[in-house]
């Protein structure tokens, strides 16, 4: 059978795109590699980014949907919300820098279960069909559209579509066969596991929260609020990321950081109730995702991520573009436009300034506490945005420098020479330890 639309992977991102597209009254084929659609097995904060003019967008949580002003289109969401009013950085000795506004939310969590069950339902009532626990191998494009190779229970199988839309995430297994990873860089990659916990008793209930250095018993970590679920109530997810000059096993490293003396008093009582793992890379960008009938959705061609609100943007987004095609429009030139002008990491000066939220990254854990310290007690003026995160902690260290000159002239010097840091000229590359 031969579909309008064939879609790649049901994230936020396929999801999106098939229900749109099947109301613009396509035929459409959404494959799934996983049984559950709507179960994510990779960790996922799940922050819904309240920062004004972040990915060009505006957004309104209201009556059981979500609202994207800009883009003019609305989803259903029936889920839980956390808002969260700080972002915050810990050291090991408990010492804090806040970032945040007074008033006004800086995010939310969203339940990305709840609302991966609100799309799949409006994709189902157009009659999109839905093949999952099917695998799309790669595509081969044609005079008049492109075939996909799908792998069902070990059987494979060629179909064909008049448009393919590759949303299967960071690291596309269509990307890379499609050979366009060859002028991309792989910046990082590197495992995370993050663990779900409920019952926890932490003052942090509005937080972002970030264990900065190796200061947590050799490791760095996270701890954010989730939704509470039926059978669980104040749930927060720790993730954990292992030093990168180390080999370490992440189970290792998450004892490490839960056994640390702040995280065992936040979790006395607690219980643990789910563990999810991946491998977190970071690529440069493609530039233009669409070409001919093909679309590259979402974390498939960006940096790092889009965030679940970007994925959602790409996937509605495509579906318009394949419509306005097929209307004699360059959809393909509309979705690329839409692309560039959207996510912050097609401007390489945002870029570079991403990552100067990794300065601590690259500072001994004495440093790290000093630094932290003299942020105590203060407010930042940011958000929860890792593209303008570094520019407001740039501006507070710098703002430390004649200090710092004085006391850790050293420790002034590193600070002047990361603010000099070439991304292009950097990669980190790969990060595994051993037996993951």
């Amino acid at each position: 059978m031969s579909y309008d639309i064939i879609i790649a992977g049901a994230g936020p991102a396929g999801l999106t795109a098939a229900m749109t597209a099947a109301n613009e009254g396509f035929s459409v084929l959404l494959v799934e590699t996983k049984q559950n659609i709507t179960r994510y097995t990779r960790p996922c904060c799940s922050m819904w980014l309240l920062e004004p003019g972040f990915h060009n967008e505006a957004w309104t949580f209201t009556d059981g949907k979500i609202i994207f002003h800009r883009n003019d289109f609305s989803i259903p969401y029936s889920g839980k919300t956390v808002d969260l009013r700080r972002s915050v950085r810990m050291s090991s000795k408990g010492h804090t820098m806040v970032m945040g506004k007074k008033l006004l939310p800086i995010g939310k969590v969203i339940d990305k279960h709840v609302l991966l069950q609100d799309l799949l339902l409006q994709a189902e009532k157009p009659g999109v069909t839905i093949r999952p626990k099917t695998t799309c191998l790669g595509i081969e494009e044609t005079s008049g559209g492109v075939k996909a190779l799908l792998r069902h229970q070990g059987v494979e199988e060629w179909v064909e579509g008049r448009y393919f839309f590759a949303a299967d995430g960071v690291d596309s297994r269509i990307v890379e066969s499609m050979g366009l990873n060859k002028t991309r860089k792989k910046l990082i990659r590197t495992p995370v596991l993050s663990y779900y916990f409920a019952d926890v008793q932490t003052p942090y209930t509005d937080t972002w929260l970030r264990f900065l250095g190796n200061g947590f018993n050799g490791v760095s970590g996270m701890m954010l609020h989730k939704p509470d679920r039926e059978d669980a109530k104040d749930v927060y997810e720790i993730g954990v990321v292992p030093p990168q000059d180390k080999q370490m096993r992440l189970k290792e490293a998450m004892e490490r950081l839960l056994s640390h003396p702040i995280l065992k008093e936040m979790l006395a009582r607690a219980r643990l109730i789910q563990k999810v793992g991946c491998r977190w890379t970071c690529w440069t960008p493609i530039a233009e995702p669409a070409r001919d009938r093909v679309f590259i959705l979402s974390d498939a061609a960006s940096f790092q991520e889009v965030e679940n609100q970007g994925a959602i943007m790409c996937g509605y987004r495509a579906a318009k573009a394949v419509a306005a095609m097929e209307n004699g429009e360059d959809g393909c030139a509309a979705y690329n436009r839409f692309w560039q002008e959207s996510f912050e990491f097609n401007n390489p000066r945002i870029l570079k300034d991403t990552w100067k939220t990794f300065v601590f990254s690259s500072l001994g854990g004495e440093d790290i506490e000093y630094l932290i310290e003299l942020a105590d007690g203060k407010m930042l003026d940011g958000y929860v945005n890792h593209f303008t995160n570094g520019n407001v902690i740039f501006d507070f260290l710098t703002s430390q420098l004649p200090h710092l000159d004085r006391q850790r002239p050293q420790l002034a010097e590193k600070i002047r020479s990361f603010e000099k840091f070439n991304l292009e000229e950097h990669v980190i590359g790969d990060v595994s330890p051993p037996g993951e």
